[in-house]
């Protein structure tokens, strides 16, 4: 999964906030386009994802859970050893 870090948003009094010109870009977002707010790990983590991508996104996330618990077991029985 691409992580990128596209720079800081400010809450404002109405509860919006400004998504930055370059994630804006790099995610092709129009005005108008719907995003699905997550809350991610700990309570203080939220998640932005355009809703025509959520199934590409859980798809990419099941890949990495599958990656992360086959590097667990090879731990596991490496210990056993």
């Amino acid at each position: 999964m691409n992580r990128k870090i596209y720079g800081m948003a400010t809450l404002s009094e109405r509860g919006q906030i400004v998504i930055p010109q370059e994630a804006r870009e790099d995610l092709d977002l129009k005005p108008g386009d719907k995003l699905i707010v997550m809350c991610v790990g700990p309570k203080n983590a939220l998640m932005l994802v355009k809703s025509d991508s959520l199934l590409e996104l859980f798809s990419e996330l099941t890949k990495e859970l599958s990656e992360l618990e086959k590097f667990i077991s090879n731990i596991k029985e490496a210990e056993k050893e």
